[in-house]
C-alpha cells in the first residue's frame, strides 16, 4: 500500500495540530464522532435520521435502518464516520478509534460479501439493500483509505487486518470495474472517483495501473458530458453541481499530488463549474436551495478546495479556507495559501451573472439578490419549478425556494418537487411536470424558453416563458418578466397567461419562516410583508382575471435534508378565462419610493408602473414585448 496518499502520514499528523488550533467546533464534532462510533451509534445527515444517534450494536449492524427511506442504508455504507475516527485518533492518541477502524472494516466485510448476479441497472441504481450499490462503493473505498492514513503509525493495526483490508479494497475495485454503463450521471463520477482512489493507494497491485487508466478515461467522459457549455452540472441542481467540485476534483488533485496529472482540459473545466458555484451562494453565505438542494454553508469550502489545487489564489479569495482543504494540503502548503489569500486584493461588487445555455440568472448588487430558474427540470433530481424566483433583500430573506427535504416517496416529497411548493403561477392546482414518483417524472415535460435579457443602467429584465400548461385539454401558456431595479430597488413581476377555456390561477410567495403579512390596506391590492428587520409592501395590478384574492396558506421549507418548519404563503388568485395578466411590484418600505398605480394594457402587451416619493419626485416604468423604460 502507498505511503502517501493526498500527503503523507507524517504530514497528516502536523495537519492535526493545525487543526485543532484553528477548527475548536470541528474538533468537538470529530470527538463526539468518533466516541459515538466506538459505541455502535452514528448520526448520518442526508438522511431522515439526521438530527439523531442511531444504536447500530457492536459490531454494527450494516443493514439496520430505522427508517423507510433507502438513503438511511445507503449513507450508512459510505462509512464516513472513518475519516472524522481518524482525525480524533489524531488529536487524542486514543487507541479505541484504531481498534474501532478494524472492527468496523472487518464486520463490514463478513457481513456483506460481493454479490455476483446483479444486473447493471441494480448495481448502479437502487440495488437492495445498499452496501453493493456502485455509489456506495465508490465513496466507501475512500473513507476506508483515508482510515487507514490517519492512524497507519499506530502499533494497534494488525497485519492480518491489513491484508484483509487490502483484499478488500482490491476486490471493491474489481466490482467497480466490472460495471461500466453511461457516463452521463454523477454516479459515474462517484464510481470512478474511488476507482483511481484505489489504484493509486494500492499501486503495486498489479490491477492498479489498469484501474488508474480506466478512471482516467471515464473521468474525461463523465467531465465532458455532465458539465454543460456554460460550466453547469448536467442535472441543474445547485447541491449536485457543487458536490460535482468535490467529485472531480479530489481525482485531479490526486493524480497532481502522486505525479500523474490529468490534462490541461480537465482543469480548464473545472474552473469553469466555479462561476456558478458562487453565483448560489447567498449574501447570508448559505447556498440557494434550488431543487434537490439544501441551504448550506459549504459552497464556499468547496470552491476554495477548487481554487486551491488549481492554483488560482482569485477562486481561493473567493471561497474559503475550510478543514478539509487542510488535510488535503498539509498545514505548510495550508498557511502558505493562507498567507497569500490574506495579501491578495478584494474582489469588487458583486454584479449580475447568467448562464444563458442552463438558464439561469442571478441578478446582484449591493442590496438585492435575486435568482430565477428558467432552466430544464434537469432529470430526477428536478423540480417543477420553471420561471421560479428567489429574492433576498439587504441579506434578508423576502421569498425564497423551498429546498427538497426527503428523497422518501410519499406526500412530502411530492410537495417539495411540485409547482404548489415554488414562487411561480400555478394553473389548476396542476404540475408543471407531471409528477410519477420520487425520482420520475411523467410527459410532457415543461419547457422553458428565454426571449430575451436585458441589462441598462437603470434596469436589468428577464423574459421567459414555458410551455408546461399546454397539456392541459384547455391548454396554457406562461410567460414571465422578471425586472429589477438599480438605483431604485424595487422588483416587478408580470405574469402572462394566454390559452382556452377557464381556469383557476395562483400566483405564489413563499415568505420568509417569521414572516408577518398585513393585508388590511386596499384588499385584495396590496400586502406588507415584515420580514426580520425588513418591510416589502407588494403591490398587484391585473387584467382578465376575476374574483381575485390575496390570501396566506401554510408551506413547508426545509434548510437541510429530513427538517421542515412551516412558513407563509402569500398567493394572488384569481380565475380566467382565455387570457390575463397579474403584475406586482414589490417595493422596500425603506426604498423612499411609493407605487401609486399599476397599468395593464393587455391588448398592447404593456405594463407601466407609476412611482412617487416624498420630494415630489415621480418615475414611470414601462414595459413592453421589445422594450423596457424607466423614466425619472
Amino acid at each position: 500500500m502507498a505511503t502517501r496518499f493526498y500527503i503523507t502520514n507524517e504530514q497528516l499528523q502536523e495537519a492535526s495540530v493545525l487543526f485543532g488550533q484553528r477548527f475548536p467546533e470541528r474538533v468537538q464534532q470529530v470527538i463526539e464522532t468518533a466516541e459515538n462510533a466506538w459505541q455502535g451509534r452514528f448520526k448520518l445527515p442526508y438522511t431522515m435520521a439526521a438530527d439523531r444517534w442511531v444504536e447500530h450494536g457492536s459490531p454494527p449492524d450494516w443493514l439496520y435502518n430505522p427508517t423507510e427511506d433507502l438513503e438511511y442504508t445507503w449513507i450508512l455504507n459510505r462509512h464516513w464516520h472513518l475519516r472524522d475516527l481518524g482525525i480524533a485518533y489524531l488529536l487524542t492518541k486514543d487507541e479505541r478509534c484504531v481498534q474501532t477502524f478494524q472492527a468496523h472494516v472487518r464486520s463490514w466485510i463478513r457481513q456483506n460479501p460481493a454479490p455476483t448476479d446483479l444486473s447493471y441497472d441494480e448495481a448502479v441504481y437502487f440495488q437492495r439493500p445498499g452496501p453493493w450499490r456502485l455509489l456506495e462503493v465508490g465513496l466507501r473505498v475512500q473513507s476506508w483509505v483515508w482510515g487507514y492514513m490517519l492512524m497507519c503509525h499506530s502499533a494497534e493495526l494488525e497485519l492480518a487486518f491489513l491484508e484483509e483490508l487490502e483484499a478488500s479494497l482490491a476486490e471493491q475495485a474489481a466490482y467497480l470495474s466490472r460495471y461500466l454503463g453511461e457516463t452521463t450521471i454523477n454516479h459515474a463520477t462517484m464510481h470512478m472517483q474511488g476507482l483511481f482512489t484505489v489504484g493509486t493507494f494500492l499501486e503495486d497491485h498489479l490491477a492498479a495501473p489498469y484501474w488508474r487508466q480506466l478512471a482516467r478515461e471515464r473521468l474525461l467522459l463523465c467531465l465532458q458530458e455532465q458539465i454543460r457549455p456554460d460550466g453547469i452540472q448536467e442535472e441543474l441542481t445547485p447541491h449536485y453541481h457543487t458536490g460535482s467540485l468535490e467529485m472531480f476534483g479530489t481525482p485531479f488533485w490526486l493524480a497532481k499530488q502522486t505525479g500523474r496529472d490529468f490534462p490541461p482540459r480537465y482543469e480548464a473545466k473545472l474552473r469553469e463549474m466555479v462561476a456558478f458555484s458562487l453565483a448560489t451562494i447567498r449574501p447570508d453565505g448559505t447556498s440557494l436551495p434550488l431543487a434537490d438542494s439544501d441551504s448550506s454553508l459549504d459552497v464556499p469550502a468547496k470552491v476554495g478546495f477548487i481554487g486551491a489545487i488549481v492554483g488560482d489564489v482569485g477562486i481561493v479569495r473567493q471561497g474559503e479556507m475550510s478543514d478539509s482543504l487542510l488535510w488535503l494540503l498539509g498545514k505548510d502548503a495550508y498557511l502558505r495559501l493562507l498567507e497569500e489569500v490574506e495579501e491578495a486584493a478584494r474582489d469588487g461588487q458583486l454584479s449580475s451573472v447568467h448562464f444563458p445555455d442552463s438558464g439561469y440568472y442571478a441578478l446582484r448588487d449591493r442590496d438585492n439578490y435575486v435568482f430565477l430558474d428558467a432552466a430544464p427540470l434537469g432529470g430526477a433530481h428536478g423540480h417543477a419549478d420553471a420561471l421560479h424566483v428567489e429574492w433576498m433583500y439587504k441579506r434578508q430573506l423576502i421569498f425564497g425556494d423551498c429546498g427538497r427535504y426527503t428523497y422518501q416517496e410519499g406526500a412530502w416529497r411530492r410537495y417539495f418537487k411540485g409547482t404548489a411548493g415554488h414562487n411561480t403561477v400555478l394553473i389548476d392546482e396542476e404540475d408543471q411536470t407531471p409528477y410519477v414518483a420520487t425520482q420520475k417524472w411523467g410527459t410532457t415535460e415543461a419547457e422553458v424558453t428565454v426571449h430575451r435579457r436585458i441589462d441598462d443602467e437603470a434596469v436589468e429584465l428577464v423574459d421567459a416563458s414555458h410551455n408546461g400548461y399546454l397539456r392541459l385539454t384547455d391548454p396554457v401558456m406562461h410567460r414571465r418578466w422578471l425586472v429589477k431595479g438599480k438605483n431604485v430597488p424595487f422588483l416587478l413581476l408580470v405574469d402572462w397567461l394566454d390559452g382556452e377555456g377557464t381556469h383557476q390561477a395562483e400566483q405564489l410567495f413563499h415568505l420568509a419562516a417569521g414572516a408577518d403579512v398585513d393585508q388590511s390596506q386596499q384588499a385584495g391590492k396590496q400586502a406588507l410583508v415584515q420580514a426580520g428587520a425588513e418591510s416589502v409592501r407588494f403591490h398587484w395590478g391585473s387584467t382578465g382575471l376575476h374574483d381575485v384574492t390575496l390570501r396566506i396558506k401554510e408551506g413547508w421549507r426545509s434548510a437541510s435534508y429530513g427538517s421542515k418548519q412551516a412558513i407563509p404563503v402569500l398567493v394572488c388568485q384569481g380565475a380566467f378565462t382565455d387570457r390575463a395578466v397579474i403584475a406586482t411590484v414589490c417595493m422596500p418600505e425603506g426604498a423612499g419610493w411609493k407605487v401609486e398605480r399599476i397599468e395593464v394594457l393587455q391588448e398592447q402587451r404593456t405594463v407601466k408602473v407609476y412611482l412617487s416619493r416624498a420630494r415630489g419626485e415621480s418615475a414611470i416604468i414601462e414595459v413592453d414585448e421589445e422594450r423596457i423604460d424607466f423614466r425619472l
